[in-house]
């Protein structure tokens, strides 16, 4: 059983890491509502065609050291202050390659104000890099109050200068000045709060054992975010510029009900795990119950999200926005095994072995390449169908290891996970017949979601799944 003060502290964590990030995308999408009525989506795909370049250096910068020094039991000041002046540096060097690769990237996409856009977005890497370290040490902590209350505030002071500018006729540049604002007004209240300050100390030998750990996790994470943001780069180049756009929206949608409820469970699950990492039965114990909570949040919420898609995009963006939604009930397909993908990798985490990270996300992005390779030519619809069978085939190459070394193979995993999937398309069934027979209009959108919700609440009673149950006794 789990220590009643770790199990508390994960509780309360959970709880905060839910006010911030579900604060944080409500935020953003009442933002975003009312940029995408000010600014044509024409601006919107000009920064989706940076965000590649920006998300790889973001990964970069890191080098995987966050995640070392957040796994180190007895971390001193000398280890916090050494990935500090990492980050820094590595931040600065990044920037300038960004900088003088600015042209390229201008002349890739054939359209020359991307050259000053980049320029100026990439100031963002080294505003960030001086909050990492306490960042980290508030998840060692677990303290999520701080950075919700932050964050939050962040977002509002430079969405609503965002919507001004936007208002005022700016266009794609008050979608860069939100962003600058944000991480510079994030980095401010992050010092704020923080009591940790950097001292004039370095560690070589600290230095070399993050990077041990570090550099097989960058490898991973560099390829991870570079085949996540590879449609984007794929889409921009040969599709209708309009498209990305379209797409952008509907994965940032897709991300709210999938990525964004994982990363919150297992951030805040990750160093808890960690401290139980030589334990196979507590971590069986553990891992088994994240699969079962999460699928029984994430499955009915890609879904469901997916079954409404029309009228959704109809009410949020408008109709100039609707081939969205077309795009939306695709990939929340692919999406919604994300929990399960991250639940996997987590654990291989957790035991320190970054190097079998590395090689399954080779193994599996290059599964991904050959699929969207075969469907590109079929349109952009059947590349996003690619990334479910994609999904499907990394869902299979995750689990294999789980099996390896815990004994919770497909088979096991999908005893815990099966019955809120079948559940859950049986929702999206009744959602998306609704949604069509009713149009795109509110009253459709809002009966909609009644029904998925009494369909999936009322399945989930009668059928007594643990899920349920599990989420009603999480804080004893």
């Amino acid at each position: 059983m789990v220590e009643p003060s770790l199990k508390k502290r994960t509780f309360h964590g959970v709880i905060w890491k839910i006010v911030e990030t579900g604060g944080t995308q409500f935020i953003q999408l009442v933002v975003s509502i009312f940029l995408a009525r000010l600014v044509m989506p024409n601006q919107f795909s000009a920064i989706a065609m940076l965000s590649i370049f920006l998300a790889l250096a973001r990964v970069f910068v890191d080098s995987g050291f966050s995640s070392a020094l957040m796994r180190k039991p007895n971390r001193t000041q000398t280890d916090c202050c050494t990935v500090f002046y990492s980050n820094i540096i590595i931040s600065v060097i990044t920037y300038i390659i960004l900088f003088f690769c600015a042209p390229l990237v201008a002349d890739f996409y054939e359209l020359p104000e991307l050259i000053i856009l980049l320029r100026v977005m990439a100031l963002c890497i080294i505003i960030g890099a001086f909050s990492a370290v306490q960042k980290t040490l508030f998840t060692v902590e677990m303290n999520f109050k701080a950075l919700a209350y932050y964050n939050m505030a962040a977002l509002v002071i430079s969405g609503c200068v965002g919507i001004y500018m936007a208002y005022k006729g700016f266009q794609v540049w008050a979608l860069v000045a939100q962003s600058i604002l944000n991480t510079t007004i994030n980095t401010i209240f992050v010092w704020y709060k923080s009591t940790w300050r950097p001292s004039i100390l370095f560690s070589t030998k600290s230095l070399k054992e993050f990077f041990k750990f570090g550099s097989k996790l960058l490898s991973s994470q560099l390829l991870n975010t570079f085949f996540n943001n590879i449609y984007g780069v794929v889409i921009g180049k040969i599709f209708a510029r309009p498209d990305l756009a379209f797409y952008n929206r509907a994965q940032v949608l897709n991300n709210m009900t999938s990525t964004t409820p994982t990363y919150v469970i297992a951030g805040v699950s990750y160093p808890a795990f960690c401290k139980m990492q030589e334990d196979n039965d507590r971590l069986r114990e553990g891992y088994r119950k994240m699969i079962i909570i999460c699928s029984f949040i994430i499955f009915p919420l890609s879904l469901g999200i997916g079954g409404v898609s029309f009228p959704l995009i109809n009410v949020l963006y408008t109709e100039a926005w609707i081939y969205a939604a077309t795009l939306l009930q695709i990939i929340v397909f692919a999406g919604m095994w994300y929990p399960i993908h991250a639940i996997n990798v987590n654990f291989l985490l957790v035991k320190g072995r970054s190097d079998i990270v590395l090689r399954i996300e080779v193994i599996k992005k290059v599964v991904a390449v050959l699929i969207m390779c075969i469907t590109i030519p079929l349109g952009l619809e059947a590349m996003c169908a690619g990334g479910i069978v994609s999904s499907l085939i990394s869902l299979f190459i995750n689990t294999h290891y789980t099996g390896k070394f815990l004994g919770m193979g497909i088979m096991q995993q999908a005893k815990d996970f099966g019955p809120y999937l079948i559940l859950s398309f049986v929702m999206f069934l009744g959602c998306k017949t609704c949604s069509t027979i009713m149009g795109n209009g509110i009253d459709s959108l809002v009966i909609s979601i009644l029904l998925g919700i009494i369909i999936y609440l009322g399945g989930a009673i009668i059928f007594k799944l643990k899920g349920l149950k599990l989420l009603l006794t999480l804080r004893k």
